[in-house]
C-alpha cells in the first residue's frame, strides 16, 4: 500500500512537471565562473510579461581589472529599462581576488524586443576590450 502510494505521488508530482510556468513578476539569470570558462559570448531569449523584473547576476572578478559595464546597452528602451546595478564582493570569502558578482535589474515596460548587452573588458586604454560579451534578447508579451 504504501508503494501504490509512493508510486501515486510521485507520477502526479512529474505530470505537474511537464508545463513548469515560473511565477510571474521575477525572472533571475545567474551567470558563474564556470559559465563564462566555457562560453566568451554568452546569448539567451527570455520571455516577460509587461511589469515583470529581470535579474541579471553574472559574475566578475574586479580584482583581474576586468570590469562589466554598469550601464546596460539597451537596443529599445521604450520595451525594457535598466532599474538597478550593483557589485557584491565575495560571499563569506574575504581573500584578496576572490570573485563576486555584479547584478542588473530590468523593467519590462511594454509589448516588444529588445536586446540588452554588457561587456567585461579592462576599461583603461589599451586594456582588453569585450574579453566576454553578454545579451540577452527579451521579448515582452
Amino acid at each position: 500500500m504504501i508503494r501504490l502510494i509512493a508510486v501515486l505521488v510521485m507520477a502526479l508530482t512529474l505530470a505537474g512537471c511537464g508545463d513548469i510556468k515560473k511565477p510571474p513578476g521575477n525572472t533571475t539569470i545567474d551567470v558563474s565562473y564556470d559559465d563564462l570558462l566555457t562560453k566568451k559570448h554568452l546569448s539567451l531569449d527570455i520571455a516577460l510579461s509587461a511589469g515583470d523584473t529581470l535579474r541579471v547576476n553574472l559574475a566578475s572578478n574586479p580584482s583581474t581589472g576586468y570590469r562589466w559595464d554598469a550601464q546596460a546597452q539597451i537596443s529599445d528602451a521604450a520595451v525594457i529599462e535598466q532599474r538597478d546595478h550593483y557589485d557584491s564582493g565575495p560571499s563569506g570569502v574575504h581573500l584578496p581576488g576572490a570573485p563576486g558578482t555584479v547584478t542588473w535589474t530590468f523593467q519590462a515596460l511594454k509589448s516588444g524586443t529588445s536586446t540588452v548587452t554588457t561587456h567585461y573588458g579592462q576599461p583603461w586604454p589599451g586594456g582588453a576590450k569585450d574579453a566576454w560579451t553578454f545579451a540577452a534578447t527579451v521579448t515582452v508579451r
